[in-house]
Formats: structure tokens, sequence, C-alpha cells
């Protein structure tokens, strides 16, 4: 999980304790290099201060909420009257997150709302979508795929999925005919799709920005894919089609493609 924080540095400090060795720790110093840092680089979740720059700036954050509504924000803060204006007006924008220092950012617990987070709506639709087949598959299976949905970044290719089940190959692929999953190649590549779906909502980000988030080294192969299981273009898919239509199109190939 990368996270990406602007807050002052006592708050960083104990930010570094929460997130530990297993996770990602971007700081910035400014309100456009926060900017600059999520539109180029990406982010699984922001932690910010809206008065970390030294004055409230509440408006910073409404503009990075409209810019990418599918990013994850957490505000993170020392309790005052001022903070709980903040408080109150970003979560009229849709940020609702919020952690007061020293009342609840016990490490454990912060950590847990950090990486409970990330966990995508369109990731918990697809797997909706496939409970039939998952309910076929043994537990280490269902794990690993689970957190391919959840986390796709992590996954490059179907021996990665193996590796995640704690199983060859082969195995794996044995397993997955078992609740009719025919192709792992299909399944890693339908979720990183949806993670790029996600990022297409953004109108901060230009498809090129949506490729190399979603872990692809060329706009051109993301599109190919898209094509290839849905029939349509990256341009097409950001402007025509709906989360739902995506997740069942989906769905109906990771259940359809047998792999030659």
């Amino acid at each position: 999980m990368d996270v990406v924080a602007f807050v002052p540095t006592q708050l960083l400090s104990h930010l570094r304790v929460v997130l530990r060795s297993g996770h990602t720790l971007i700081p910035v110093g400014s309100w456009p290099e926060l900017h600059f840092v999520v539109q180029h680089r990406g982010a699984d979740v922001v932690v910010a201060d809206p008065a970390a720059s030294g004055e409230m700036r509440v408006e910073s954050l409404e503009e990075l909420q409209r810019q990418f509504p599918s990013l994850s924000i957490v505000l993170y803060m020392q309790l005052s009257p001022a903070s709980v204006q903040a408080i109150v007006r970003l979560a009229k924008s849709g940020i609702e997150h919020v952690v007061l220092s020293r009342f609840d950012d016990e490490p454990d617990r912060f950590l847990e709302l950090l990486e409970r987070i990330p966990a995508h709506l369109l990731s918990d639709q697809m797997l909706r979508e496939l409970a039939g087949s998952l309910a076929c598959f043994p537990v280490p299976v269902v794990r690993a795929v689970e957190g391919l949905f959840r986390s796709p970044d992590r996954f490059r290719n179907a021996q990665d999925l193996a590796t995640e089940a704690g199983m060859s190959l082969r195995t794996l692929y044995r397993n997955l005919e078992m609740g009719g999953v025919f192709s792992a190649r299909t399944l890693v590549v339908s979720a990183k799709l949806l993670r790029a779906f996600g990022l297409l909502q953004d109108p901060g980000r230009s498809i090129k920005d949506v490729a190399a988030h979603a872990g692809y080294h060329s706009p051109w192969r993301l599109s190919q894919q898209f094509r290839a299981l849905t029939g349509q273009t990256t341009n097409q898919v950001r402007r025509e089609m709906t989360s739902q239509n995506l997740v069942r199109l989906l769905a109906e190939q990771v259940l359809r493609v047998r792999e030659e």
C-alpha cells in the first residue's frame, strides 16, 4: 500500500510507526506537490491535515477530491475548533475518514483503517459476481483471488497468483477449474482493468496516467486489453460504460475464456 502524506512533522513521525515496514510512505511538503504526486505517481491512500501548510486550506482537499474521486483520503489532525469546522465541511465533499491525534491514532487501530480503505467498491462487486466460483475453491485460493481484486498492483501474472495461494501454477489451475475458471491470466487482467476503470473516473487523470498507475507500460496496451475483454477501447470505456456493465462483462469473460 502506497500512502502519500501531507501532515506536520510530529504526525508524520507517528504515521511512520503506524505503517511499519510493510507499506510505503511518501511524504510531501506542499499542496502542489501532493497534487503532482497523486496525479503522476499514484497512491492508494492520502493522509492529510488541512492545516499542514501552517494555515487551514480546506479548499485544497476539496479540489483534490473533485479531481480524483477514486482516491481515498484520510484526515489526520489535532483536535481544535478549527479542525472540527474543517471536518464538517470536508464531510460534505465526501471525505469521511478522520483520525484525531492522541485520541484515535493508536497504531494498530490506525493501520487497520488504512489497510481497509483501499478495498474498492468495484472489487467487491466483482467478487460477488464470482461468489459461485469462489465457493468451489480451497481457502488459500479464495484468499489469493480476493487479494488480487483488492490489490491488483501486487500481481503481474498468473504465477504471482499461484505464489500468493502458496501452490504451484499447475495446482492453481486445477483448483480454478473446479469453479469454472479456466484462465488465470484473464482473472489477473480483469482485476487490473477494474483498477484502471476506477482511475478513469478521475477527471484529473489522463489515460496515460491511468495506464501507468494500473501497471501498463503504455496506454495502447491498456486499450488492447479493454478491447479484448469488453469490445471497447479505453476512451469508449471511459465515456460510455457503467461500472455495473463492466463488472458483468469481465465476470462473463473470467468464467468463459479458456487459455490456448
